[in-house]
């Protein structure tokens, strides 16, 4: 009579505990699941619950432990494994996750949603390909959420280079929910990728008609707008993502970006201002590059060295760093700022590091050679940077000529001097 009674006291406190979880007082439901398990500890629903109310109030340990009785005291009940599947996604243990998903499926193979979710486990650890398989099982067996989804599957495969995925997903995902902005974003950035850049335009306009305040479209737009060296809009665009309140790695991705596009317009210090102010929020190995390639158009060589300098500090074994120093002491205009052996050394390494494979840095030390009055040395190397141009298939007539064109001035014996730093190594 005495347990009926404990049990009876047991189930008014779960009771109270479930009204005050659905009312959104989680503390209230905390302490009525937890004096129901001190009168009945053998019953795993009270467990799973008070987990619930655990992981509402952010503290996934105690929820994860009181899931973990659960599964104890009802191993075959599905669901808790499930919520701790749940749990441990939140918590990046993907592994466990993924073995509690295996365990769902082996009990109950026609959940789709834990397809989805084994899915995001098997992306976070870098097992793409069954991935995209799981979220393809999901989308099957269970079409009422296909549009997350195609979400998830586009966002990965964009990762991946499947951009013809990402266009189909991002079509039936927009057939689907014909509001949603996202869709249209992924589908810009695919575009992107296949550098079909007015599509892509195209793609991102629509984006942002759909939710103005969408930074990775407003993003994205940007980098169409730089490809087709629109350099107005896409200061435009810039200027207004720093009207927004955002955190301090996107306004240093607008700073950067806005640099670009004033660069593109000639704006020199303007540009450079912006790297500045880039950099206060985000001081990397490119953005010391991206500055210093500005001093070095403005005529402040030794501020532009400075730069490189930090930048080679940060990463001592970037090529692009190292080419930009060998070409600031190979054809500086003024001679206080050349030096041809150290040159040579950095064109050399960066060359290395490539597998003497890119044109451009093989260019660079071509310059080199010449600075040091090893011409014969210089014409062997800027030749070989038109046969690799020629092999690329992927430079335009200008960067032939001019390649050709330094080649012959090689073989009357002369060095190289420009003004200009080597603007295909930075441009975005």
């Amino acid at each position: 009579m005495a347990r009926d009674r404990v049990s009876e006291d047991a189930l008014a406190l779960f009771e109270r505990g479930q009204k005050a979880y659905q009312q959104g007082d989680h503390r209230e439901a905390v302490e009525c699941f937890t004096r129901a398990i001190r009168l009945r500890p053998d019953v795993a629903a009270a467990y799973r619950y008070r987990a619930y109310a655990y992981r509402e109030m952010g503290d996934r340990l105690s929820a994860l432990n009181d899931l973990d009785t659960a599964i104890r005291l009802n191993p075959q009940e599905v669901q808790n494994y499930v919520d701790r599947a749940m749990v441990l996604f939140a918590q990046k243990a993907y592994d466990q996750a993924i073995a509690d998903c295996d365990r769902v499926l082996s009990l109950d193979p026609g959940r789709g949603a834990i397809y989805g979710l084994r899915g995001r486990c098997h992306a976070a650890v870098g097992n793409s390909e069954q991935a995209i398989r799981d979220f393809g099982t999901a989308l099957e067996a269970d079409p009422e959420n296909a549009a997350r989804y195609l979400e998830w599957r586009a966002e990965l495969c964009l990762e991946c280079g499947l951009t013809d995925q990402v266009l189909a997903d991002g079509e039936r995902l927009t057939q689907l929910e014909p509001s949603n902005p996202y869709a249209r974003s992924l589908q810009g950035y695919a575009s992107l990728a296949q550098q079909r850049f007015h599509e892509a335009l195209e793609y991102f306009h629509q984006a942002i008609q759909l939710d103005p305040e969408l930074l990775t479209a407003r993003i994205g737009r940007i980098q169409a707008y730089l490809q087709l060296r629109q350099g107005m809009e896409a200061e435009a665009d810039c200027t207004a993502i720093l009207s927004l309140k955002s955190e301090d790695s996107v306004v240093a991705i607008a700073y950067e970006l806005r640099g670009l596009a004033r660069r593109l317009q000639g704006r020199w210090q303007d540009a450079c201002a912006d790297f500045t102010a880039a950099l206060q929020h985000n001081p990397t190995v490119e953005l010391y590059n991206r500055r210093a390639e500005m001093y070095y158009y403005a005529g402040e060589y030794a501020a532009a060295l400075r730069d490189h300098m930090q930048a080679l500090k940060l990463d001592p074994h970037n090529p692009q760093t190292l080419n930009m120093l060998a070409w600031i002491w190979s054809t500086c205009p003024d001679p206080e700022f050349r030096n041809g052996p150290r040159a040579k050394e950095c064109a050399t390494r960066a060359c290395e590091l490539t597998e003497w494979s890119e044109p451009g840095l093989i260019d660079t030390l071509a310059a080199a050679c010449a600075e040091c009055g090893d011409y014969d040395l210089a014409v062997q190397w800027q030749t070989r940077a038109v046969e690799l141009v020629e092999q690329k298939g992927n430079a335009n007539d200008t960067t032939r000529q001019d390649y050709q064109a330094r080649c012959e001035l090689y073989r009357q014996r002369k060095p190289f001097r420009t003004p200009w730093g080597p603007l295909s190594q930075l441009l975005p």
